[in-house]
């Protein structure tokens, strides 16, 4: 047993003898395990007397616990010390949390702009729509994409993360109103990449996470590499079996197959010219994401192989790329921050 270990043990056995409340402390003690152990160390007991001041005196017997309040605000804290707090390794991952949400926002992004530009063709070329097309839900969820995208990279994180909030309940209120077989099947990728970009854009951007503006060139490549499939896609393709491998390209010539491409050519290049922990982390977190996305596309289903083909290949890619992705970005993480000797809880 450590001298702080016996010191804390006493100090229970103190209160213990006194008659008071021990129960209580345990379960704030528990709760603040949320954070690292280095912070723990400086500012556990600090917390746990606050805490215990202001919980007054409540016996064991009545089975006391923390507040809601106060468990979310040692969560919030955790995800700040974590993702932003002292330290090499904690910056490195508030970057990589970052990154998958700019990288999360840029993909919704690309769907939203391509939504936006198809529905405008087919209004323009006066094409019948189905009723579903219709409706504005749609329309709204991709410009509020658009517009946190664009906010997120300019560095007016606070209305981003208004707007992306707002950007992924549209989503997934749109997801939850599907047919039957695409609740089945595309619903749960979905609501991952519509929740995802969101989560990591509040947890990222913190109060105290670095400012980065990012220059307008960077928002283009979403829409340069989206307008050019719109036109593809009008593009009269005859269902015969000598196009087959032109049916094969157009399968893979459709945002996610772009960004799936996309995502695993920067994560070759990444592992080639020795980018950052940080950013080999994100390619690898954005790399699952659009693997679940396209593995319902990847099943095989007999006489469609053109269809599910090239979509189980870049599957088998992206596994390739996402592997030494996380394996070479967690070698290269700093160390973690030690706690300072003799006052570890």
């Amino acid at each position: 047993m450590t001298a702080a270990e016996s010191s804390s043990t006493e100090h229970l056995e103190e209160r213990v003898d006194d008659s008071e409340p021990v129960l209580l402390e345990r379960r704030y003690r528990a709760a603040l395990r949320l954070l690292p152990a280095s912070y723990r160390a400086e500012r556990e007991e600090e917390m746990v007397a606050a805490f215990l001041e202001m919980s007054g005196d409540v016996p064991d017997e009545r089975g006391p616990r923390p507040r809601w309040g106060e468990l979310a605000s040692v969560a919030a804290l955790a995800v700040r010390v974590r993702l932003g707090g002292a330290g090499a390794r904690a910056a490195a991952w508030g970057e990589t949390v970052r990154l998958v949400a700019l990288l999360g926002l840029a993909f919704q992004a690309m769907l939203g702009v391509y939504g936006l530009v198809g529905r405008a063709a087919a209004i323009a070329a006066h094409l019948p729509t189905p009723g579903a097309a219709t409706s504005p839900i749609p329309v709204v969820a991709d410009v509020l994409w658009i517009v946190a995208f664009a906010a997120a990279m300019r560095g007016f994180t606070g209305p981003a993360k208004v707007v992306a909030a707002a950007a992924g309940a549209v989503s997934l209120l749109l997801i939850g109103a599907g047919p039957a077989v695409q609740l089945t099947w595309a619903a749960p990728p979905a609501a991952l990449m519509a929740s995802v970009p969101p989560l990591a854009l509040l947890a990222g951007f913190h109060a105290e996470a670095p400012a980065t503006v990012r220059p307008w060139r960077l928002l283009l490549p979403p829409v340069a590499a989206t307008l050019p499939l719109v036109l593809l896609s009008w593009a009269p393709v005859p269902w015969d079996s000598a196009f087959e491998p032109l049916l094969a390209l157009s399968s893979l010539l459709s945002p996610d197959g772009i960004a799936t491409v996309a995502c695993a050519v920067a994560g070759i290049v990444a592992l080639r010219r020795g980018w950052a922990p940080s950013a080999r982390l994100a390619l690898a977190a954005a790399g699952l994401l659009l693997l679940a996305w396209r593995l319902p596309m990847a099943w095989p289903v007999p006489g469609a192989e053109v269809l599910w083909g090239p979509a189980a290949v870049l599957c088998g890619v992206l596994v390739t790329v996402i592997v030494p992705l996380v394996v070479t970005g967690t070698r290269l993480l700093p160390p973690e921050r030690r706690a300072k000797p003799g006052r570890t809880s």
